[in-house]
């Protein structure tokens, strides 16, 4: 399974947003996911969270049944939370990484995606902030869920030398965001040109090994293939619905989403 390839030019521009409602048949089944990591989140409709686990190199689709509250009007001020989780957790707040943050556009309430621990131990935990601040752990004991694996993901080991040596499954999974019945996602995969981008339909079916990106960083003076993106928004450009995408160095790039 081979990756398609994309070229782009850097360029900044706004955001904005898409969404439609599921199918009655959601393919979710009940059941307990088994996470090996916590890692980026967006939301879908009607409550359906979308996890990625960067080390299992999956991304898991979890009925979180929470879709009463007025969104539109919730505001949550939480001081000193990593203080709070790691008091939940029974650790200390710099064991706590906070991973990342999504809000779930049908009830306002927030999710945390949290590692308890550092290194290749740490634990994965999914936390939930409500309207009123209150901070709980999210039980993910006989939920509905589904799962897409990916097809192409790095291996699960460190490579390279020195300041460079690290594990790139652990980059499986840069950001996500459920854009019009489909979750785009970054990462790095196993092909040569490692920097990939894909969009998997959901309900789940078939994951394919989704595009290669290829961007020219002027200051390097070559064509960058194996740094991940690192997170993009949604937008609509020309009534086409495209992507912003952010490098740890390198200026925005618009990735239309037809080419994936």
């Amino acid at each position: 399974m081979v990756a398609k390839r994309i070229g782009l030019l850097a360029l900044v521009l706004t955001m904005s947003l898409g969404s439609k409602g599921f199918a009655a048949d959601d393919g979710l089944e009940k059941g307990t996911p088994k996470l090996q990591s916590a890692g980026p989140m967006t939301f879908g409709p009607d409550g359906i969270l979308f996890l990625g686990d960067p080390k299992a190199a999956t991304i898991f689709a979890i009925d979180t049944d929470d879709t009463s509250g007025d969104a539109a009007n919730v505001s949550v001020n939480v001081a000193k939370i990593n203080d709070k989780i790691a008091s939940m957790l029974g650790t200390k707040a710099d064991q706590v990484q906070i991973e990342d943050l999504a809000v779930n556009p049908a009830s306002g309430n927030v999710y945390l995606s949290v590692s308890r621990g550092r290194g290749p131990q740490a634990k994965p935990v999914l936390l939930k902030v409500d309207a009123s601040g209150n901070l709980s752990e999210v039980s993910l004991k006989g939920v509905r869920f589904a799962k897409a694996e990916l097809p192409n993901a790095p291996e699960d080991k460190e490579v390279g030398q020195g300041r460079r040596r690290q594990n790139n499954r652990t980059m499986s999974i840069t950001d996500m965001s459920y854009i019009d019945g489909r979750i785009v996602v970054a990462g790095l995969s196993n092909e040569e040109f490692a920097s990939n981008l894909r969009a998997i339909e959901f309900p789940f079916s078939e994951v394919d090994a989704g595009a290669s990106i290829e961007i020219f960083h002027g200051n390097h003076g070559r064509l960058e293939t194996r740094s991940p993106i690192r997170t993009f928004v949604p937008v609509t450009l020309n009534g086409k619905p495209e992507i912003v995408a952010a490098y740890t160095c390198t200026p925005l790039v618009r990735v239309p989403l037809a080419q994936l």
